[in-house]
């Protein structure tokens, strides 16, 4: 067995140590963090859909075990080495998951970061192996996040917010943010799926991004451009 397997395994482990509400909060803070945002109280409530004082108790819990740091002058939420790599193997299972539900099964690539939500706890460690051997370590799930490595992996490729594009450039959509399903439909209803070939016309002093696809022009605020991630043709 490789050093890399007995990694996954060893975060798999990890992750039995605490319940589903609690690796669901870890995941919630890892997930903010890819989208560069600061992870806070107020944030975890409002992506959790519970109450502060049920995400004030949950996060004394967490460091309490040791899965994250408080920041009391700041707010910001910060997962510890432990913490993180119990939401890595949650985030490594949730896109083995959804790949599984789109590539083979053929369910629609706007419904199935639910149904990860849902299984993301219960496949086995042997499962998630046999998942990772079939699709490969290299592949990405259907939102476009790479199986191993996330958003940091696709830094290092040069890939980006289009938020942060400019006029004239030619780009290729990398990855969509998942978790709003209305965001999915409406980013499938203007065809900008991982893959997606565009070019920026224009971008205006509130940061609206005027973006052509193929003879088709779209207008994308900021709060949409954030979660699209964009590379250079």
């Amino acid at each position: 067995m490789n050093r890399k397997r007995d990694n996954i395994g060893g975060s798999e482990r990890r992750a039995r140590e605490t319940s589903v509400s609690q690796e669901d909060y870890l995941k919630a803070i890892y997930n903010m963090q890819v989208e560069l945002q600061d992870p806070i109280s107020a944030r975890l409530s409002e992506a959790l859909g519970v109450t502060p004082p049920a995400v004030t108790t949950a996060l004394k819990r967490m460091v309490r075990r040791g899965h994250v740091r408080l920041d009391h002058k700041t707010g910001r939420i910060r997962l510890t080495p432990k913490g993180r790599a119990i939401a890595q193997s949650l985030a490594l299972r949730h896109r083995l998951i959804e790949k599984l539900l789109t590539d083979v099964l053929g369910m629609d690539w706007k419904l199935v970061h639910a149904e990860a939500e849902k299984l993301e706890h219960a496949i086995s460690r042997e499962l998630e192996r046999r998942l990772l051997d079939y699709f490969g370590r290299d592949g990405s799930c259907p939102h476009g996040n790479p199986l191993i490595g996330g958003a940091a992996k696709l830094r290092r490729q040069g890939a980006k917010p289009l938020a942060q594009a400019r006029p004239g450039e030619k780009l290729r959509v990398i990855r969509v943010a998942e978790r709003d399903a209305a965001f999915l439909e409406f980013i499938d209803r203007l065809g900008l799926r991982p893959g997606t070939e565009i070019n920026i016309v224009e971008k205006t002093f509130d940061e609206t991004v005027t973006l052509a696809v193929g003879r088709r022009r779209h207008h994308l605020g900021k709060s949409s451009t954030d979660r699209i991630w964009v590379k250079k043709v």
